[in-house]
């Protein structure tokens, strides 16, 4: 029972509401509630989270992390407990500021999620009623009046007429003029009329929802990770290429071997750039805090590079 925007377009309002088992004039019923309920849940996006833990344990996870901790360690061997305690301390403050600056992020998104959860006007059982938006099932009966936001898919049913803003989702600015019979989206706002609805589609059946699931699941790296990626790679082999360079010279000139892997520690610990990471995090959260005094939320650090690359801008007004 499960309807994307095609299907939904090219069906009638009285097909659509026959295929959804929905009477127009009394709604939904008790029992259709339950069954909906446990088919297709609530009507809301569910963010996967990670435990503090985990979050925290990834900012230590990548090739300049690997190298500054290999550092550590190799220290450790050398019971140099001086070089310990300082790479340690760069380490611990660069996972520490990406994990404060990402914690900050969520909370700032999770509090502009809640100024956008909306109530909704739903017949059940012949009555209606006001309800979280959440609530909402595919073959519920909405009325949309001025002023509310759209809160899942549906077909128009009847009613006047209906101006809808979905700038928001397509980026148009222009009003978009709906009659009985058109779609609308979740996250529409409207700015004239009033029309009653049938839901074909909540949650991540939405266009809004399949939109905001391609986002999360989207794994591309940025320019700066991958910069930074390379130049650990670029370390990593340097460094072996000169141990392996300094081993073999040592071993033709008969030189004591413990003198030859000391002497390699201390080459591999002097190569390894320390304080790179927490540098280019500390300059990143610089920025992250002055945009933020501008009411912009930067969710990944890594973001602020990208945009300070950027010359120009394009955008729509809305």
């Amino acid at each position: 029972m499960i309807f994307d925007m095609e299907q939904a377009k090219g069906m009638d309002p009285g097909e659509l509401l026959k295929a959804l088992k929905s009477d127009p004039k009394s709604g939904l019923s008790e029992k259709q509630v339950e069954e909906r309920r446990q088919t297709f849940g609530y009507n809301e996006i569910v963010e996967k989270k990670e435990s503090l833990l985990i979050r925290f344990l990834k900012n230590f996870w990548g090739p300049i992390p690997w190298m500054i901790e290999a550092a550590v360690i190799l220290s450790i061997i050398d019971k140099d407990w001086k070089d310990v305690i300082i790479i340690g301390s760069l380490l611990l403050l660069n996972g520490l500021i990406e994990f404060v600056q990402g914690y900050k992020a969520d909370n700032a998104m999770a509090m502009l999620k809640k100024n956008l959860a909306s109530k909704s006007r739903v017949l059940r059982n012949g009555k209606w009623l006001e309800m979280d938006a959440r609530e909402l099932l595919p073959g519920d009966i909405i009325r949309i009046r001025l002023g509310d936001i759209i809160p899942a898919d549906v077909k128009l049913l009847d009613g006047d007429y209906l101006i809808l803003d979905e700038s928001a989702l397509t980026g148009e600015s222009l009003p978009a003029e709906k009659q009985a019979g058109d779609i609308a989206y979740s996250g529409a706002v409207a700015k004239q009329g009033e029309m009653n609805a049938v839901v074909y589609g909540t949650a991540v059946n939405t266009f809004f929802g399949k939109t905001a699931k391609l986002v999360a699941e989207a794994k591309t790296k940025s320019h700066f990770q991958k910069a930074v990626i390379r130049i650990g790679d670029y370390l990593i082999i340097l460094n072996f290429i000169l141990v392996l360079i300094v081993i073999l010279t040592g071993l033709f000139r008969q030189e004591r071997l413990i003198d030859l892997v000391q002497f390699a520690l201390v080459l591999t610990v002097a190569s390894i750039p320390a304080a790179l990471p927490a540098v280019l995090s500390v300059t990143m959260a610089v920025g992250a805090l002055k945009l933020s005094r501008k009411k912009a939320i930067i969710s990944k650090l890594v973001a602020v590079e990208e945009m300070a690359g950027m010359d120009i801008l394009c955008s729509d007004k809305t």
